[in-house]
């Protein structure tokens, strides 16, 4: 017998189409959308290399697309693009907690 650890309360409300369990925030499209935008605003802020802005720009061009294509976003163009964009944030820097948070919200 297998053991599956959720980390969170099971219930009915976790069960989604196609035997899809969701755990947590269900909606998490916009709010995905929102985060890279202000990523991408935060590393022009900053004065951030151009591959970095770039990079911010792609995702946040792929979650757009994957929203309005109503498609889960492409894994390697998120994985690349977080990973320059990530390479060389300070810990602790809100750039950094930022794709922290779209990471977390795409279950990367």
């Amino acid at each position: 017998m297998g053991t599956f650890n959720f980390n969170r309360d099971v219930n009915a409300g976790i069960i989604g189409d196609n035997g899809t369990i969701n755990i947590g925030q269900q909606d998490t499209a916009a709010e995905t959308l929102r985060l890279a935008a202000e990523l991408a605003q935060w590393l022009r802020d900053q004065g951030a290399a151009p591959s970095r802005i770039e990079a911010a720009e792609v995702l946040r061009g792929e979650l757009d697309r994957a929203a309005q294509e109503r498609r889960a976003a492409e894994p390697g163009v998120i994985r690349r693009s977080l990973e320059t964009i990530t390479l060389g944030l300070g810990a602790g820097s809100g750039g950094l907690a930022l794709a922290q948070e779209i990471s977390r919200l795409l279950g990367n």
